[in-house]
């Protein structure tokens, strides 16, 4: 009686042991079909915002030889946007420590400095009314207001077309950035706004921005040629 007991418990581990193993395989299976999934929509994600960056970095130069009469960099300021919306895609993906994801994101820092070389240049040249801002942050443990920078810049980047924001990590290691920290003597005191080229530090609000912009351009008048065109069905809406 013993001995047939001890078979039968035999037998009900053997079976506890291969359905244990038979879902192990099925688990692992699906997690390696996820796993592989992912990667390959992330190495999409990858080589898809790099066709993106050579675009955009084309159309860099061959704006910078258009006339100032023919020059509309609204499309490519556009881009420029969605294209940073892609990279906070990948880095939210990948982690923001990953050595690709710096890499994009460093080459992206290149465009934007070149964007706004090209804009100083349009407004010194051609008379555009187009104001600029650097935007320098890095990440809530070392700065815990950027954050609430970013947002109040944004808001007055859809409520003022002709202004253009460029934000940089402060710590990033680039050369053209750490050139831009040179020229202007910054300090590492965050968030940094330059407005044009002159540098203010710590949180500002959008009433502060706004009486600072007023400093370089008039913001009622533009706004009144904002609502003016807005009523045209030929015109196109800036970015």
């Amino acid at each position: 009686m013993g001995l047939k007991t001890k078979k039968l418990n035999w037998g009900r581990h053997l079976t506890v042991l291969l359905a244990t193993a038979i879902i192990f395989a099925g688990g692992f299976y699906l997690s390696n079909t996820v796993v592989e999934k992912k990667i390959s929509a992330i190495t999409k994600l990858q080589q898809g915002l790099s066709i993106d960056i050579l675009s955009l970095e084309t159309q860099f130069s061959v704006l910078s030889q258009a006339p100032c009469k023919n020059l509309n960099e609204s499309t490519l300021t556009k881009e420029l946007f969605d294209i940073s919306q892609k990279l906070e895609s990948v880095g939210n993906t990948l982690g923001k420590d990953n050595p690709d994801f710096l890499m994009l994101k460093k080459y992206y820092s290149i465009l934007e400095i070149k964007h706004w070389l090209l804009l100083k240049k349009a407004a010194k040249d051609c008379k555009t009314n187009i104001v600029s801002i650097i935007y320098l942050y890095s990440d809530k443990k070392n700065c815990p207001s950027c954050e609430n920078q970013g947002y109040i810049l944004t808001t007055l980047r859809e409520k003022y077309p002709f202004l253009r924001v460029y934000s940089f990590d402060y710590n990033l290691a680039l050369a053209p950035l750490d050139t831009i920290k040179s020229i202007y003597l910054l300090e590492p005191s965050l968030p940094i706004t330059i407005v044009n080229d002159d540098a203010f530090y710590g949180l500002k609000s959008k009433e502060e921005l706004e009486e600072i912009l007023s400093q370089y351009i008039n913001l009622a008048k533009l706004e009144e040629q904002k609502t003016s065109t807005s009523t045209s069905p030929t015109t196109t809406k800036a970015h």
